[in-house]
């Protein structure tokens, strides 16, 4: 091979060699909700080093082959080097660095202590062992290549049980309509359906002139829903059930008969899923549903009837509900 050869293949190589090195080191943080000030932490540590960092949330396995399956798992979706996780332990944390790809995982006890401490000292232990790798160090101890089968986990099937109460602002009630909410929600991996319940109480409506009606918003919809680290966005379809009665009237004005309405409902919402250690959370939800067909307030003045307005086409929703995973 002519010298001039081998100089360019050393070029290509070299520049080759650089651009590698050049590369971030890809990290992913598992955040299982009660390590958040850790990961805080962790990421004002790795601030400074070249790190490409992604937080994966939910809670960490107890068993320390699942948590390696899933580092596995989650290494190989992400393109990371390395995965980092945290365990609390009887005041203290638990580090731990695994590197799938050479089957290695470095552990640190961190000691129980002020929280703040323990967050501290556990970042900065992760940042050492994270700087390591970056530097071509083999970190930890070898460990046996994580089995296959616990990754089908991701894609388990759990149910959740929701209680809550809803306000929709709808133009009826002067406070809105209030109801409590019930929710049934089967989720598989990052998917979920739910049957979505509300019942509403009469709630009154000051219409002016010595005029009052109480009116009722209650609903049963099914939803479905796709759901991205601690927030899951949704589309919802059902029945929309109004129960009307005037209560107070003056002058020449006579209430109507009380009725039932039944209405079309959809909607969207966005929620925020907060999911501490264990099975029970808290869920809190901001929606927009659309109720064609929604009644018309009114009273009869002799022969005719006499509008008192209009519900809203288009309702927004807020809601706040205690939820409970079951196994």
């Amino acid at each position: 091979m002519k010298p001039c050869t081998l100089a360019i293949a050393a070029i290509a190589a070299a520049a080759v060699s650089t651009r590698a090195s050049a590369a971030p080191l890809v990290v992913v943080v598992r955040e299982g909700g009660g390590d958040a000030l850790a990961v805080a932490r962790l990421r004002g540590q790795l601030a400074d080093l070249d790190v490409a960092l992604t937080i994966a949330p939910g809670a960490v396995e107890p068993a320390l082959e699942v948590q390696l399956a899933s580092a596995a798992r989650l290494a190989l979706a992400g393109g990371a080097r390395a995965v980092v996780w945290f365990v609390a332990r009887d005041g203290g944390l638990s580090v731990a660095v695994a590197t799938p790809g050479d089957h290695r995982l470095f552990v640190r006890e961190i000691p129980a202590a002020d929280p703040s401490a323990v967050a501290e000292a556990a970042a900065v232990a992760a940042r050492g062992a994270i700087r390591a790798l970056g530097e071509g160090v083999t970190i930890g101890v070898e460990v046996a290549p994580a089995p296959a089968a616990p990754a089908a986990a991701a894609r388990r099937t759990g149910l959740e049980l929701a209680i809550g109460w809803q306000v929709a602002l709808d133009a009826g009630a002067d406070v809105g309509a209030h109801a409590i909410a019930q929710r049934t929600t089967l989720a598989r991996g990052p998917w979920a359906g739910a049957l979505a319940l509300t019942l509403g109480p009469a709630l009154r409506h000051d219409a002016g002139g010595g005029v009052a009606i109480e009116l009722s918003r209650s609903t049963a919809a099914l939803a479905i829903e796709r759901r991205l680290a601690g927030f899951a966005l949704g589309v919802s379809a059902g029945a929309a059930l109004y129960h009307r009665s005037t209560v107070a009237t003056s002058g020449e004005l006579m209430p109507t008969p009380a009725a039932t309405t039944v209405a079309a409902v959809a909607g969207a919402e966005l929620r925020w899923r907060w999911r501490p250690r264990g099975p029970v959370g808290i869920d809190a939800a901001l929606g927009l549903d659309v109720v064609p067909g929604a009644p018309e307030p009114a009273v009869a003045r002799g022969a005719a009837i006499e509008a008192l307005g209009r519900l809203r086409l288009v309702q927004p929703r807020f809601s706040l509900s205690i939820v409970a995973g079951l196994p």
